[in-house]
């Protein structure tokens, strides 16, 4: 029977009531409906070196078929063939930077960067700045329906640039917020509109009136939110509308979305139950977004998790679940190593947090920058009533036959098909058993089945699965035979998701 075994992570305050886990995959449903499952498991995309600039990178921005990337204190210009030219020093405070266009002019690149702005002039190739006459020190910068938009430190204000100009600011043109008194948190443009998020758990949203040409910004009303940012980084516009990391005054942090004006969560108690075991409860998260097979993705690295390793939370907006990304470094999951996105050259590039390395992303690519991707499935609690259960036969319905050509070898030289792992738990995740190993079959073996007899008898059992070698690992189901009290059909996951709501 199926017992849920593709789906994402959801590991609850309590393990002993739910302790999943899904690193490195991502489901996906099966639109047909007539598939294995309701869900598949596929591998999320890994990294090929494509260029290489100083480190960490901090941000990155395209224009015109250009790519740029911050990285230490120079922006840099990367070539399609991944040729690196400095093009200038910024300030560096090794916090993320800022990066706009100036619209529909097109030819200029503003990096707020350490507190300071300095514009790149794509026509001359110079970089010029600090730029002078801004009334405090910036900290983010958007393009918005013509203007370019700093938020100043410690305040509760913001500077607006001269039309389509991000070298030219009037000491006249500072606005404040009115409609809350606490520091602005951050800013974000969609629909042509200001977002503009508090940082004690107010929103107001802006349009551009053109009511004064040194303030054109004005309220539009009713689009206030009771919902502020916890962490400033956080913001991206995925799927038509912004999302963020966010916590009123009352505690937090939430994951939001916008629907219309109105905040709608997308986190679940078990990722914010997750988020407030780290350092800063998430407010030093970084977040970007990107479209890929068709699935829009909302990344949040949190980079003072687990004693400085991070840990990076992916939401899928096509299933509403989440899923984990990690980098496996000396016997433990680090922060994917995709920390900043840009998509240039008809490629996903991605800027690496610890090192310069810029990286091609693509599933088609099944390494970290040549290291193994290591993936785990933890799957739910197969329990009936804690009676005692006998577990005669698991199988997993591994896509076979996918081994590299020339094959995979053992120690000894001999050729060997990618090897699955399979453990389990008997006492809901605390402690598990030896690691049983199997082969997913050589190239063409596509009859191959990965399966394991006679595993014992539980009350309570969690099975955890783990692959590393580099092939396109996708999962169409699991399948348990096991006795007595779980020989009746396990309702598949929407069935479930729908009862629940």
């Amino acid at each position: 029977m199926q017992f849920g075994f593709c789906a994402g992570t959801y590991q609850s305050q309590s393990i002993n009531a739910d302790c999943q886990r899904c690193m490195n995959w991502y489901p996906e449903a099966i639109e047909s409906g007539m598939g294995k499952g309701a869900f598949a498991l596929y591998p999320t995309p890994g990294l090929n070196l494509f260029a290489e600039t100083a480190n960490p990178v901090r941000g990155g921005l395209e224009i015109n078929g250009r790519a740029f990337f911050v990285g230490g204190s120079s922006l840099w210009e990367v070539t399609s063939a991944g040729i690196v030219t400095n093009r200038g020093s910024v300030g560096n405070d090794g916090n993320p930077v800022s990066m706009a266009t100036n619209g529909t002019a097109g030819y200029q690149i503003g990096v707020v960067s350490a507190g300071s702005l300095y514009v790149f002039n794509t026509k001359t190739n110079t970089l010029t700045g600090p730029v002078g006459n801004i009334q405090g020190a910036p900290v983010q910068l958007v393009f918005c329906d013509g203007y370019g938009v700093v938020t100043l430190a410690n305040s509760n204000k913001f500077q607006v640039s001269s039309l389509e100009d991000l070298t030219t600011w009037n000491a006249l043109s500072v606005q404040q917020v009115e409609v809350f008194a606490e520091n602005i948190a951050g800013i974000i443009q969609a629909f042509r509109q200001l977002w503009i998020f508090g940082q004690d758990g107010h929103t107001q949203v802006y349009y551009n009136s053109g009511a004064n040409p040194y303030t054109p910004f004005d309220v539009i009303s009713g689009a206030f939110m009771e919902e502020g940012l916890h962490a400033p980084w956080s913001l991206a516009v995925a799927d038509n509308a912004p999302f963020w990391l966010g916590a009123y005054v009352t505690g937090g942090p939430i994951a939001w979305r916008a629907n219309g004006y109105t905040p709608q969560r997308i986190s679940n108690h078990a990722v914010e139950t997750a988020w407030a075991t780290y350092p800063t409860q998430g407010a030093d998260a970084i977040g970007y977004a990107y479209v890929d097979q068709g699935h829009t993705f909302y990344v949040l690295r949190f980079p003072s998790a687990n004693e400085g390793k991070g840990a990076t939370w992916v939401y899928d907006v096509a299933t509403q679940q989440w899923h984990e990304r990690g980098y496996w470094n000396e016997g433990s999951y680090w922060a994917s190593l995709a920390g900043t996105h840009l998509f240039a050259f008809n490629q996903h590039l991605v800027g690496d947090w610890q090192s310069g390395n810029i990286y091609s992303m693509s599933i088609y690519n099944y390494q970290d920058n040549g290291a193994p991707i290591r993936r785990m499935r933890r799957a739910p609690h197969i329990s009936t009533e804690q009676t005692r259960i006998f577990h005669d036969f698991m199988q997993i319905d591994v896509e076979a036959g996918d081994g590299p050509i020339p094959p995979l070898t053992d120690g000894a030289g001999n050729p060997v098909g990618p090897q699955v792992m399979l453990r389990w738990s008997d006492d809901g995740g605390r402690t598990w058993s030896n690691e049983y190993w199997t082969s997913a079959g050589q190239a063409g073996e596509y009859r191959k089945r990965v399966y394991w007899n006679r595993l014992g008898q539980a009350r309570d059992r969690v099975y955890e699965m783990v692959v590393t070698d580099p092939i396109p690992w996708r999962i169409a189901n699991a399948y348990l035979k096991a006795r007595p009290g779980f020989d009746y059909p396990i309702p598949r996951l929407v069935k479930r998701y729908a009862g629940m709501a």
